[in-house]
């Protein structure tokens, strides 16, 4: 088959542009300053075709020693690695080389390949759930949520590689807004906890951040973070938080939910051993949480990835608004399929949750287990290293509370 044939007949079996993936290795070729502008648009797996593929990794290989390269350069490294004849040999290298007139329109080309790619990529993903429906004991929800996930991710994954950097007039016409926007406010500009000290020296949860609060177990890391959410509901009466519990069941959290909110004892409100007057307060607190039906969102799915969480809080917000504060308990609870160890899943975690914190403009409150070793000091005073799996979480996260108090119910 003639070779213009044979990439027609590519792109009727799976959308491909084998023309647009010579002339991105041909006008690399011919530029290879142009790299720089191609490195946050493509990665080797975007080539459909395997030639392609293995001469856009060499060249890769080729930029990362600070090796120019061109027809000569590059078919010895294939040779070198024994992948030359995958290339399509020298007479096809060369070929890709002489019919690329110009490096001009190359981040053109290079769109159209990474368009390719990702219709590729939904086309797989459409064929996966299409198998997925046949499974037995298969579950609609579980597929859409999953599908969801899956979606998101590679749009997102889109949008990034046609992110630009910010110039310094835009990023000062952003503060103009944002100072705008604050004028006139009491000083607080985020979402109140509830804690007057705390909100002074924050000016609230600022929307983006992600703000951890770490302790060992049993030192109030929930009761705390569950005080926050009530903080923010009362001091805004159209606010809505998402509280994510991997760790109790509804029923436990609405337990201290309703001792907190009718100051009410915990063990008392456990035992049922209530006199006339706290009845009274619980009963006050639940009619709070009937009239905050559609502002506080429990979910309390003990089986979380950072996809799903992140598409569940998506759907949250899709249905009942845009969150003033989005809680998960706990962060270490979570799981990262794929990755090679512990420390590169709390990594992915967090970074995962940052990200969300930015996509919904709110503030992420994580709550995070310490290390044993936190114990063993004289003054039990915690710091970041003392984060449990700790990668990055002392680098991804805006704010760090670690409590050192005497152990208590939470």
């Amino acid at each position: 088959m003639h070779r213009h044939d044979f990439l027609q007949a590519a792109n009727e079996v799976q959308p491909s542009n084998g023309y647009a993936e010579m002339a991105v290795i041909g006008g690399l070729m011919l530029d290879n300053d142009r790299w720089d502008d191609l490195v946050q648009l493509l990665t080797p797996d975007d080539f459909f075709f395997p030639a392609h593929r293995i001469m856009f990794q060499a060249m890769a290989e080729l930029t990362e020693k600070n090796t120019p390269y061109d027809l000569l350069t590059l078919t010895d490294l294939l040779a070198h690695q024994g992948r030359l004849d995958s290339a399509g040999g020298f007479a096809y290298v060369a070929e890709v080389c002489k019919n690329t007139p110009s490096a001009a329109n190359i981040v053109e080309y290079a769109r159209m390949v990474a368009e390719k790619s990702q219709l590729r990529q939904l086309l797989a993903l459409g064929n996966s759930l299409r198998a997925d429906v046949f499974q037995p004991n298969v579950q609609a929800a579980t597929l859409a949520e999953q599908a969801e996930s899956q979606l998101f991710s590679l749009a997102e994954k889109g949008a990034a590689r046609q992110q630009q950097a910010v110039t310094l007039r835009q990023g000062a016409e952003a503060l103009i807004d944002h100072l705008e926007r604050i004028q006139g406010s009491t000083g607080i500009t985020g979402t109140l906890t509830g804690f007057q000290a705390l909100d002074d020296m924050t000016c609230g949860l600022q929307s983006g951040d992600l703000i951890l609060l770490a302790a060992r177990p049993s030192m109030g890391k929930t009761a705390l973070a569950l005080a926050f959410c009530l903080g923010a509901l009362r001091s805004c009466e159209d606010a809505v938080v998402q509280v994510f519990s991997l760790e109790m069941p509804i029923a436990q959290l609405m337990l201290r939910l309703s001792a907190m909110e009718g100051s009410v004892a915990l063990t008392a409100l456990r035992s049922g051993l209530l006199d006339d007057e706290q009845w009274g307060r619980i009963s006050q607190s639940l009619d709070q949480f009937t009239q905050w039906d559609q502002r506080l969102i429990i979910d309390d799915c003990s089986l979380q990835t950072p996809a799903l969480l992140r598409a569940r809080a998506r759907r949250y917000t899709r249905k009942y608004g845009k969150p003033a504060l989005i809680m998960v308990d706990y962060l270490q609870l979570m799981c990262a399929p794929g990755q090679e160890n512990r420390t590169q899943e709390i990594a992915d975690i967090s970074r995962s949750l940052k990200a969300l914190g930015k996509e919904l403009d709110c503030p992420v409150l994580a709550l995070s287990q310490l290390n044993r070793q936190v114990e063993n000091r004289p003054d039990k005073r915690p710091n970041n290293g003392d984060l449990r799996d700790s990668g990055s979480l002392e680098q991804d996260a805006d704010g760090f509370n670690a409590g050192s108090t005497s152990p208590q119910s939470g």
